[in-house]
This record gives structure tokens, C-alpha cells and sequence, in this order.
């Protein structure tokens, strides 16, 4: 009997997970019916039940077999730009004139990928506050300093990270992996909360700092511990510039060469945003997302 080919063998195993996926959907909207759980929840595993199940359906009819013809390579260096290149002919908006909506839209778009970076700090009531932020840039190298902006809640009370930075917290700037396990993480703390309640609430358990600053979430690929070097507020805006200095760097002991910083052969990517908030895995944004709707809901 003769082996079959490459193009055979990885069809069938496309299916076969396929189709695993589908049975642990079913299995895993039974379960929150029998627990009465939310709602919205429970449709958005029926959708991606159904997105799935049609998925292996297309794949079983042989509709994308043009795509086990290759590994996928000249796919992977077509660019992904997916505009025009400008030239003498364009249009030109006036940033000023536009509403909140669509100017913060064009600007999360444009500036992309940003990552993401969650935040750990402390009240001075003692409660243990976690907050997800884009808005990430290096400053220095020596001394090191990272840049970002905090603003307000919907309702105009400030982040409360920034209460806590204010009032002496340092501060845990936890990276997160390029994964949905960190995108749902994400998600869960980008709601805003009473300043008494604790976005830990739920999680799984906090990890204690080794230098004595606030707790990281497991998850982490790194965690950058940072104490307030300066606040600036921006101009004719609601938010806070604040400027962090880097103290300690934690970092799993694997995935680097001789200790040396990560770079893409040791580490997968890392979790960014593009748009507004559509989370991916870097650089691209092309394998999956993931749209944080907990702060709107």
C-alpha cells in the first residue's frame, strides 16, 4: 500500500480537529445551560460552534483543498497591506473636525500594532487593581523609561491605577503572550469597577512579587516592576501622560540565549492591539483576533 501524501495526511488532521473543536462546543454550551449561565455568553459559543462546524464542512467538500497544496510560504510573504499607496491624489481630513468616535478609529488604526500591557497596582485602601493599557511607548533606554497615557472612565472618574500611582503605588506592567488565553484576560479586566472591588476578583491567583511590588497574574510572559518617575497632563485632553522607571525585569527562566534579551526564534509573538479593540497576536494580525466588548457591555 503506498503512503499518502503530505496533502492527504494534513486535510485529514485539519478535520479531525475540526471536528474536536465542535464536539467541546456542544459540550461546553450544555454545561453553561445546566448552570443558567449568562445569556450572551452561551450564544457567542453557539456562533462559534456553527462558524466552526461550517469550517469543517468546507474543508471536508474539498472547497479549500488549493490550500494544502503548499506549507503556506508565498502566502506568508505576500504583504498585507490591503490599501493603496498614496501618490499626488489624496484626501485630506481635518483630525479636528472629526467626532471622538471616528478620530480615535483612525488613529488606532494607523498607529498599529501597539502592545498590550496589563497593569498591577495597590490602593491606598489596600485593594489590588488590574488595568489593560495600549497606549505603551519606551522613552529611554538609561535610564529606562516607558511612557503611557491614562485617562478616564465613561462617567469621568479617573483610572484607578492612575488614583494608585498618584498616591505612592508602584506599579507591575505585566506583558502578556500573543495568545486568546491573554486577549480574554484582557477582556475581563477592561471593565471598569468600583474603586473597592478588586479586577482579581474571579482570577486565577496572584503571584507575589519577589522585590515587593505588586502581584502579576501567571499568565505574563515578562513583568516589567516600575516605580513613578513623572505625571504629565496633556494638553486640552482628559488624560495623564505617566512616566514609568523600570526597576526589575521578570522573566521565565527559559525561551533566551544566554540570558540575553527574547528575540522572534525563542519567543512567540506578543499580544497587541489593532484598531480600536481588536486584540491579536503580533506583528501582522492576521492569525486570529479577538474584540474586547466588556467595558461597553
Amino acid at each position: 500500500m503506498s503512503a499518502r501524501n503530505g496533502e492527504d495526511v494534513s486535510k485529514e488532521a485539519v478535520c479531525d480537529f475540526l471536528r474536536r473543536c465542535v464536539i467541546y462546543a456542544d459540550a461546553s454550551i450544555n454545561r453553561k445551560k445546566n448552570r443558567d449561565e449568562d445569556a450572551s455568553e452561551i450564544q457567542r459559543w453557539a456562533a462559534y460552534r456553527d462558524f466552526t462546524a461550517y469550517a469543517l464542512s468546507e474543508v471536508e467538500r474539498g472547497e479549500l483543498d488549493d490550500w494544502f497544496k503548499s506549507d503556506g510560504e508565498e502566502d506568508r510573504k505576500r504583504p498585507s497591506f490591503l490599501g493603496e499607496s498614496m501618490g499626488d491624489d489624496v484626501k485630506n481630513i481635518d483630525a479636528n473636525s472629526l467626532e471622538h468616535v471616528e478620530r480615535a478609529a483612525w488613529l488606532s488604526t494607523l498607529i498599529a500594532p501597539r502592545p498590550v500591557l496589563l497593569l498591577s497596582t495597590i490602593g491606598d485602601n489596600g485593594v489590588a487593581n488590574l488595568c489593560p493599557v495600549s497606549s505603551v511607548a519606551v522613552l529611554s533606554n538609561t535610564p529606562p523609561l516607558i511612557g503611557l497615557s491614562l485617562s478616564q472612565d465613561r462617567s469621568g472618574r479617573p483610572r484607578d491605577t492612575l488614583v494608585n500611582l498618584k498616591n505612592g503605588s508602584t506599579v507591575s506592567a505585566m506583558v502578556l503572550p500573543g495568545t486568546w488565553d491573554a486577549a480574554q484576560l484582557v477582556n475581563e479586566t477592561a471593565e471598569a469597577y468600583p474603586a473597592e472591588r478588586s479586577e482579581w476578583d474571579g482570577l486565577s491567583e496572584a503571584l507575589p512579587s519577589p522585590n515587593e511590588y505588586p502581584p502579576y497574574h501567571p499568565l505574563s510572559a515578562a513583568v516589567l516592576e516600575c516605580e513613578i518617575a513623572e505625571l504629565h497632563p496633556l494638553p486640552d485632553a482628559v488624560a495623564t501622560m505617566v512616566i514609568l522607571k523600570v526597576n526589575h525585569i521578570l522573566r521565565p527562566d527559559e525561551g533566551t540565549k544566554r540570558g540575553m534579551p527574547p528575540d522572534a526564534e525563542t519567543w512567540r509573538p506578543l499580544l497587541t492591539q489593532y484598531g480600536w479593540d481588536r486584540l491579536t497576536s503580533g506583528p501582522d494580525g492576521s492569525a486570529w483576533s479577538f474584540e474586547v466588548r466588556s467595558y461597553r457591555d
